[in-house]
C-alpha cells in the first residue's frame, strides 16, 4: 500500500478555463429548476425541489473539492494534510449517485419522483420501527419517536402519499442495484450508460467510499503519510500534484454530465447556457476520460436537443 496509483501522463488543464465557469453554471441550472422547473415537469411539483436539492450537494461537493485541494491552501496552511485530499476523493462517488438520481428521475418524473420519495419515507419508518422495537417504554425515546412520526406524517400529508402507500411502495434502487439485471436480460440506454460510471478508473471511488483494499490502495500513501520512513516523504507531495491534476477533470466531468442532463431535459432559455456548456466540455476535452464521456453520449445528446454553441 505504499505507492498510489498513477496514471503516467496528466492532463494539462488551466483551472481558469473551466472552474468558475462550471460552478456558475451549476448556480444558474440549480436555480432555473426551482423557479421555472414546475411548469415543465409534470406533477408531482416537488420533483423540482429534489433536483434541484441533487445538483446543490453536486455543486458543494465540487466547490468542497476545490476548496480542500487548492494550491494556495496546500502551500500556505500549516494544518492541511495530504489526507484530507484523500478523504475528499470518495465524495466522487456521491456525485455519481447525484448524476443516477437525477437521471432516473427525469426518465419518467410522474412516477420515479414519487417513488424516489416514498422510498425515502418507507425508510424512515422502518428505521423508527425497529427504534421503537428496541426502546419502545422509555420515555425519552418514546418521545423523540412521536416527534419523529408527527414530523414525517405532516411531510406525507403535504406531499399527498399516505402511511399505507409509503409502507407499500417499492425501494428505490442504489446505483448498483439498478445496474443488477437478470441473466440474458439486456441492459437499457440508460444503464448502459450508468455502468461506464462503475467500470475501471470510476470504480476506484466506489472501492474509496467503502474502505475495501482496492480503494485504499490509491490512497494509503496520502493518510500514512507522517508514518513512512522520511526518506521516502518527498514522494508524497510529487504523488499529490499528479492525483489532485487526475481527479479534478473527472470530478468536474460528472458535474457537466449532470448540468447537461438536466438541460437536455428542461431546455430552460436565456442565460446562454448552450454556449456555457460548450465552453466547459471544450475546456475539459484535453483529458481522454471526458473526451470518451462527450464522444460517446454528450455531443450527440446536445445535437439531438439543439444545445448548440451559438444558441441558448
Amino acid at each position: 500500500m505504499s505507492t498510489p496509483t498513477q496514471i503516467a501522463v496528466k492532463p494539462h488543464l488551466d483551472g481558469r478555463t473551466f472552474q468558475a465557469q462550471l460552478a456558475s453554471l451549476a448556480n444558474t441550472l440549480a436555480l432555473k429548476v426551482q423557479r421555472e422547473g414546475s411548469k415543465i415537469l409534470p406533477q408531482p411539483d416537488f420533483v423540482t425541489t429534489d433536483i434541484f436539492v441533487l445538483l446543490r450537494q453536486a455543486l458543494h461537493t465540487y466547490d468542497l473539492f476545490f476548496f480542500l485541494n487548492a494550491d494556495e491552501r496546500r502551500q500556505k496552511d500549516c494544518d492541511w494534510r495530504p489526507a484530507y485530499h484523500a478523504a475528499s476523493l470518495p465524495l466522487v462517488r456521491c456525485m455519481i449517485d447525484c448524476l443516477y438520481n437525477i437521471t432516473a428521475i427525469l426518465k419518467n418524473p410522474g412516477v420515479k419522483g414519487f417513488q424516489f420519495r416514498e422510498s425515502g419515507y418507507k425508510k424512515m419508518l422502518e428505521s423508527l420501527d425497529a427504534d421503537e422495537q428496541r426502546y419502545g417504554g422509555n420515555p425519552k425515546w418514546d418521545d423523540y419517536i412521536a416527534r419523529k412520526r408527527e414530523l414525517l406524517r405532516l411531510c406525507m400529508l403535504r406531499d399527498g402519499v399516505t402511511e399505507t402507500e409509503v409502507r407499500a411502495a417499492k425501494t428505490w434502487p442504489t446505483l448498483g442495484a439498478y445496474l443488477r439485471v437478470k441473466r440474458n436480460v439486456p441492459l437499457t440506454p440508460h444503464q448502459r450508460f450508468l455502468k461506464k460510471l462503475t467500470y475501471g478508473f470510476w470504480q476506484e471511488y466506489s472501492g474509496m467510499a467503502h474502505a475495501t483494499f482496492e480503494g485504499l490502495l490509491p490512497t494509503a500513501l496520502f493518510y500514512t503519510s507522517k508514518d513512512i520512513p522520511h526518506e521516502y516523504r518527498p514522494m508524497v507531495d510529487d504523488t499529490l500534484e499528479t492525483t489532485i491534476s487526475i481527479h479534478i477533470p473527472r470530478l468536474s466531468a460528472v458535474l457537466l454530465c449532470m448540468l447537461t442532463e438536466v438541460q437536455a431535459y428542461f431546455r430552460f432559455d436565456g442565460a446562454r447556457i448552450g454556449q456555457r456548456l460548450h465552453e466547459v466540455w471544450n475546456a475539459l476535452l484535453v483529458a481522454p476520460e471526458v473526451k470518451e464521456l462527450h464522444d460517446e453520449r454528450y455531443a450527440q445528446l446536445m445535437k439531438d436537443k439543439g444545445i448548440t454553441s451559438d444558441g441558448q
